[in-house]
């Protein structure tokens, strides 16, 4: 018996080191996130301009809880930000460490689903979650903050799978209920967590769940909250327009969808070329390629590969229904956003590649006489390091937006999402003359500004603070005529004649425009009172004061200009009554004029 005891202490405490190298290993190779900045893809909407998160007030809660945010419905991760906010501000190494502690809980979260899923099987526990922790395809999902949703779902997700292993081990029904519980989390962190009725069911069937009733009645709840939360997905994307914003026809999503499913087969085999950004590929004539007709043969290969293997080998079936059914929502079949491919939708479903190839490695390792073990499991070490600085390197991508978007220009020179956000990121720095060069070179690749992301105005932004007002003008000038409908440059454009080139008549034409679209815009019956103003049609500015005014009581300068045409008007009670406010604004006007507006106005 001691010798027993024994060798049982001496597997634990293997076990226990097996696990401390599977978590030192990950937070090596994510060591670099811990100093990242924001990125200005999300995270400036998340982080920097969210109010629901500055304060824990119920107001903020309730928000939270009742409203959709950047196309989604998830509290969860609202409120996770809500906490890092309370802590870190806008110290974004914090949030960065929070993505990577969850990563981390994760890691272990597969290896324990693992090791009791298949009764303590160690070996393969620890190589589905060794390669779960380093695949490069997963650090999008960790380093980027704004991601919070694929690292928090996930954690909600495996404590429910776990739950219900214990619950099919034990028999214990709190198992179930907890089971239920951390599904609903899941689900309320990100949608994607639908499939878990889909995983249960695997479960049931890697475990030779001998069927009855009971199991398809057990499942309803689970499947009648994947109905809602799948339909609430919908709702939330359609109120903000992420609803196939590239106008894809249906039938070509048919082929895309599949197409996308051999790229991420292909990159969990070799994780080359990775981007943040993967738009649908077209032929040079921007036509649909037709190498894409080929693509649904990959459901004719996954179904000879089940009806070959469901019986014989179901560690295969588990693995490849596992992948499939986690990465299916994503397919765009309904396309959602503008990208085909998003690595961050890798992070679960990969768990059933994984897990087919762990449980590979291990038969085939023990078919071979003890020499080749040695030589296998060298070859295994070279791997986790190969995964480990491959992901180190991914992970540096992810340092700041200028070092993000110049990956994916690199990646894909014709991405003009990268030139427009590199872009945004050197103007912010004061680097206008990158700046000026990258939105030059993506007008070079798209003149037209197809995709309306408004690379002349943006351009002409710069060159008006640089001081080039001719070619600000010229380049507001062309934003409207490529987007006659956009008339948000007719402002900008008044402005500069108004301001600049001493055009009163043409900036009046340019602002009265903007407001037949826009008539409460403050700034548009601001400055078309300028124009007014300094063309001395006084009547005219005045009104037009008034409006800016009723729109944004505070505005201190509007109540000033107020002042001064009263007073040229002779209209001197209400110019002291002008003059009160602009002082209540915190501007200050001429103590002299006051004094003589006080006196003539009968206070």
């Amino acid at each position: 018996m001691a010798v027993k005891k024994k060798r049982i202490v001496k597997e634990e405490t293997l076990l226990n080191w097996k696990i401390l190298f599977l978590i030192v290993a990950t937070f090596l190779a994510y060591f670099p996130v811990t100093s990242h900045d924001f990125v200005n893809w999300d995270d400036i909407v998340y982080i920097m301009n969210n109010d629901m998160i500055t304060a824990v007030t119920w107001i903020n809660l309730k928000k939270i809880f009742s409203t959709y945010f950047m196309g989604n419905y998830h509290p969860m991760i609202l409120l996770s930000f809500l906490f890092d906010f309370h802590f870190f501000r806008f110290s974004a190494p914090g949030y960065h460490i929070h993505n990577l502690l969850l990563h981390l809980a994760n890691v272990f979260l597969v290896y324990t689903f693992f090791f009791h899923l298949l009764k303590k099987n160690t070996p393969v526990a620890i190589t589905v979650a060794l390669l779960f922790a380093l695949h490069p395809m997963h650090v999008e999902s960790v380093a980027w903050v704004s991601e919070r949703k694929d690292v928090l779902y996930t954690a909600w997700f495996f404590l429910a799978m776990i739950c219900y292993v214990f619950y099919l081990q034990r028999g214990k029904k709190y198992y179930y209920y907890l089971t239920l519980g951390f599904f609903i989390l899941s689900t309320l962190a990100k949608a994607q967590a639908v499939i878990l009725p889909v995983i249960l069911i695997l479960v049931d069937y890697l475990t030779a769940r001998k069927f009855e009733w009971k199991i398809v009645f057990e499942k309803i709840p689970f499947l009648l909250l994947s109905l809602v939360f799948g339909m609430v997905a919908v709702f939330a994307q359609k109120a903000a327009d992420f609803i196939n914003p590239v106008q894809i026809p249906a039938w070509q999503s048919l082929f895309y969808a599949p197409y996308s499913l051999w790229v991420y087969l292909v990159k969990f085999l070799v994780p080359f070329s990775q981007s943040a950004v993967y738009e649908y590929p077209v032929t040079l004539q921007g036509g649909f390629p037709s190498y894409l007709y080929l693509s649904p043969l990959i459901f004719l290969i996954i179904g000879i590969i089940l009806w070959k293997t469901w019986k014989r080998q179901p560690y295969i079936t588990f693995g490849v229904v596992f992948f499939v059914a986690a990465i299916f929502p994503v397919l765009q079949f309904l396309p959602v956003g503008p990208a085909l491919i998003s690595e961050r939708y890798t992070y679960i479903p990969y768990i059933g590649l994984s897990f087919i190839a762990a449980v590979a490695f291990r038969e085939y390792r023990q078919k071979l006489a003890r020499g080749r073990k040695s030589i296998l499991d060298a070859a295994g070490i070279l791997l986790v390091l190969l995964l480990m600085i491959l992901t180190w390197n991914r992970a540096m991508v992810w340092k700041d937006s200028i070092a993000l978007w110049t990956d994916v220009m690199e990646k894909d020179p014709g991405c003009v999402k990268a030139y427009t956000n590199r872009a945004f990121m050197y103007n912010e720095k004061k680097d206008y003359d990158n700046a000026l060069k990258d939105l030059s070179d993506v007008i070079k690749i798209d003149p037209d500004d197809t995709k309306k992301l408004n690379f002349y105005t943006s351009r002409a932004f710069i060159y008006k603070k640089t001081g080039q007002f001719a070619q600000a003008l010229a380049d507001y000038s062309t934003a409207i005529k490529k987007h006659p409908d956009n008339v948000k440059p007719y402002l900008d454009r008044g402005i500069l004649y108004t301001d600049q080139f001493g055009k009163y008549d043409s900036g009046v034409v340019d602002f009265k425009i903007f407001l037949q679209k826009y008539p409460g815009d403050t700034n548009g019956n601001f400055n078309l009172g300028i124009a007014y103003y300094k063309k001395n049609d006084f009547d005219s500015a005045k009104r037009y004061f008034l409006h800016s005014a009723a729109i944004d009581p505070s505005n201190g300068q509007v109540h000033n200009l107020l002042t001064n045409i009263c007073y040229r008007t002779r209209d001197y009670p209400e110019a002291y009554r002008q003059g009160l406010l602009t002082e209540k604004c915190g501007m200050k006007v001429e103590p002299s004029l006051m004094t003589f507006l006080k006196q003539h106005s009968g206070q």
